[in-house]
């Protein structure tokens, strides 16, 4: 081995800490080994004495000679020999440093290697190393060096783990899929016994629909790219924005979006955007990734180039993505809002189609709500004749796309006409929200006897208080505990008692939604200020797999087919029970969230008082909104 003892610091532990990059680079050893297999085992539970983590690939294996020579020797150059192995794959390692990387995470590594009915294997002990002045032409001492009729391949074994807190073993599945963008069938990734695969991500829409799309980027180069935006947000930071591929490695981590500051027509798109772009160019002859495999330098040789097509890129899909999300929006107009019809259609032809062409853009602004657009439509409807409102109405047509993106802007662009309505809408809000604050200090029950508040009752009547993705919703799209029985009747086929909302324990869903026509997601409430329990977060976990279940086996209408089903606990303290953090950490990986009630109106009263901020700067001297004053002294 060749280097200072030192390094191991300085190449290692600070390098490589946390398991995801030291297991990186074992299964990038893998690779350049042509394995067909690599096998991971990791507990949970890292900060166990005894925990250790093992990958075995099944590879060609290494010889003595060529683990003293090869492997253990600081910097050796592997592409020295070919930038391809034998199996024709091109070569992952390059810069020799990544069998340090164990060091981050480890106190012992040990590695045993089997080739051609020879095991031979090394214990390397990071205190012992570390200590030494220097390691120049030391050889290691083989602890095992005998005849075998293993099959080849090399098992890296670290133990007296440095872990200072628990992972996320779905988490830690994730990561390693987006690091290693490895071509079908080339080579199987086991964790923990299950095969690592591409989830599906539930994509809104992808280009190209699947697979890869290949171009070339002028001043740089070829490169190979999907894009694709999720239904929902994208809420990991694994998958969120582009990760950039070198040799099948990363080579850029996310969140990233090619370094774009602003100017982007449907920027909230950015939210939903995941994608990978290959470029073998960035890491040929001249290198341009950093020794972490974090980043690569956007400055450095043709890279401005692939940077430049990536900005463009994106504003382009983002705009498309707009668009496609308008026209849906138009759709659901013409379909959800029929009953402005008889106050619209006496109309001259020429207003007729004024005004609709104006509530189809009022409708399609992304962070407008459906309870929200019927009371500004029947304000702009009903007013029509007026030169205040027509003048709102030319507004609105002749105004420029990105003029009306959203809710504040489109406010800045109306008449006081429209402020005032916008102010309506706001009082009622915040009015309902004092009412959501009050039935938190009164800790009302999330179930109570007839005739009696509660929760459920609260929520389903105003499901936007539960977040702005919500907003589009009204009560008729939440279904309240016997009304869920219905809607599986309705919604599911051939369905009997096995799949009745009704639980083992007697106990019902509390609510379940239909989300943007998109997904299904259950509510399970807790009364405010009762700590969150283990039970309720399974019981949660117990009703999206029933209703999952029910929808592959029973079968449904092409409406609820291919609809995502989620979950969401609301409750309080979910801190103070250590069981229920280990199995909400594992729900978030399956879709299922909790949030804390006082959470939820924080930022619901956070969204109304930033309105009514703007209302107040439209038209601070109009008497319509001067008259509104006990909005001003709404303690919000």
């Amino acid at each position: 081995m060749n280097f200072a003892g030192r390094f191991i610091d300085l190449l290692g532990q600070q390098m490589y800490g946390g398991p995801v990059p030291s297991v990186a680079e074992l299964i990038a050893n893998a690779w350049d080994a042509d394995a067909g297999k690599v096998e991971i085992s990791i507990p949970e539970n890292l900060t166990k004495e005894d925990a250790e983590i093992v990958v075995r690939d099944f590879g060609k294996g290494m010889s003595f000679e060529e683990i003293n020579q090869c492997y253990l020797y600081i910097g050796y150059e592997r592409r020295q020999r070919g930038e391809r192995t034998p199996g024709g794959r091109l070569v992952m390692g390059r810069k020799g440093i990544g069998k340090l990387a164990g060091f981050g995470i480890a106190e012992d590594v040990i590695i045993r290697s089997v080739q051609d009915g020879c095991v031979v294997q090394f214990d390397l002990n990071y205190t012992e190393l570390k200590s030494r002045e220097s390691l120049q032409g030391y050889e290691f001492t083989p602890t095992v060096d005998e005849k075998t009729d293993e099959s080849n391949g090399v098992t890296v074994t670290y133990k007296h783990l440095k872990a200072k807190q628990n992972i996320n073993i779905e988490a830690f599945r994730r990561s390693m899929g987006r690091r290693f963008a490895l071509e079908t069938g080339k080579m199987q990734i086991i964790i923990n016994g299950t095969e690592l695969t591409h989830e599906d991500l539930g994509f809104e829409w992808r280009t190209p629909t699947d697979g890869w799309q290949e171009e070339d980027v002028p001043g740089f180069g070829k490169v190979s790219y999907w894009f694709g935006f999720l239904k929902n947000t994208v809420q990991d930071p694994e998958l969120r924005g582009v990760s950039v591929f070198a040799r099948n490695r990363i080579a850029q981590v996310t969140p990233f979006f090619f370094n774009l500051t602003g100017g982007i027509n449907g920027q909230v798109g950015l939210e939903y955007l995941t994608g990978q772009i290959k470029s073998d160019e960035l890491d040929a002859s001249i290198d341009y990734i950093a020794t972490d495999r974090q980043t690569v330098n956007w400055q450095f040789g043709n890279a401005p180039a692939l940077e430049k097509w990536g900005q463009e890129k994106i504003k382009e899909l983002c705009k498309d993505w707009k668009k496609r999300r308008e026209e849906e929006k138009g759709k659901k107009f013409a379909h959800d809002y029929s009953e402005l019809a008889p106050l619209i259609n006496p109309l001259p032809e020429q207003e007729r189609k004024d005004l609709r062409e104006a509530l189809g853009r009022i409708a399609r602004i992304e962070s407008i709500s459906a309870d929200d657009f019927m009371v500004i439509a029947h304000s702009v409807v009903s007013g029509v004749q007026r030169e205040s409102v027509k003048k709102v109405i030319q507004r609105i047509n002749a105004a420029n796309d990105d003029a009306v993106d959203d809710l504040f802007q489109a406010i800045k662009e109306w008449d006081v006409i429209s402020a005032v309505a916008v102010a309506e809408i706001v009082r009622g809000k915040i009015e309902i929200i004092r009412q959501f604050e009050n039935h938190l200090n009164n800790r009302t029950p999330e179930k109570s006897a007839k005739g009696l508040p509660d929760m459920q009752d609260f929520i389903k009547e105003h499901p936007w208080l539960l977040g702005h993705e919500y907003e589009q919703l009204s009560s008729k799209d939440i279904y309240h505990e016997r009304g869920v029985d219905s809607w599986i009747r309705d919604v599911l086929t051939e369905t009997d008692k096995e799949y009745s909302a009704k639980n083992s324990d007697g106990k019902r869903f509390d609510l379940l939604c239909i989300k943007d026509r998109r997904e299904i997601v259950i509510l399970e409430l807790m009364r405010p200020g009762v700590p969150a329990d283990f039970d309720h977060a399974t019981r949660l976990e117990r009703y999206v797999t029933k209703v999952e279940s029910a929808i592959d086996k029973r079968g449904t209408g092409d409406e609820f087919a291919k609809m995502m089903v989620t979950g969401k606990l609301i409750a309080d303290n979910f801190t103070d029970d250590s069981s229920l953090k280990k199995v909400l950490a594992r729900l978030r990986s399956t879709g299922i969230t909790a949030v804390e009630w006082r959470t939820l109106f924080d930022q619901v009263e956070g969204r109304y008082k930033d309105y009514f901020e703007i209302l107040k700067e439209k038209a601070p001297n109009d008497p319509r909104i001067k008259g509104l004053d006990d909005l001003d002294r709404v303690n919000i």
